[in-house]
């Protein structure tokens, strides 16, 4: 069984932290010369989200998966939801096929060190939905 019911409360609380993230000093510092566009596709449930980092906008849904990217990256939702807390090793993940990168793969694995704060700001809209079953430990 998933962590999330469906594909709404993936674009509930991931795609939240992912709207969090293109505004983000940092993010828009080191992508504000680039054209970098990821999508995610997860699984189980099946969800998409489009992080349009130049646009500095987030689309979900079939709107995503429509839309033009530069990096595709593909999990599970549990394995995202794991992601975003700061409780999966991305490059581990990514050795066991767990996670699959394609793309302008050096970008967006350059982006990895600046992902901390987007743990707690994912984990903050967990507690603040009262979703603290979906924290991991």
């Amino acid at each position: 069984m998933s962590t999330f019911k469906d594909a709404d409360e993936v674009y509930a609380f991931i795609g939240k932290a992912m709207e969090a993230c293109v505004v983000d000093p940092q993010f828009v510092e080191a992508t504000k010369d680039g054209n970098l566009v990821v999508l995610i596709k997860q699984t189980d449930p099946e969800a998409h989200v489009l992080v349009d980092f130049p646009g500095q906008k987030v689309l979900t849904g079939d709107a995503a998966a429509a839309a033009e990217s530069t990096v595709q990256l593909r999990m599970s939702s549990d394995n995202a939801n794991r992601f975003w807390q700061g409780k999966l090793n991305f490059t581990l993940a990514m050795a066991q096929r767990k996670v699959k990168l394609e793309g302008k793969r050096t970008t967006a694995l350059g982006l990895l060190p600046l992902t901390g704060p987007i743990f707690d700001t994912y984990k903050a809209i967990l507690t603040e939905a009262g979703r603290t079953d979906l924290l991991v430990d």
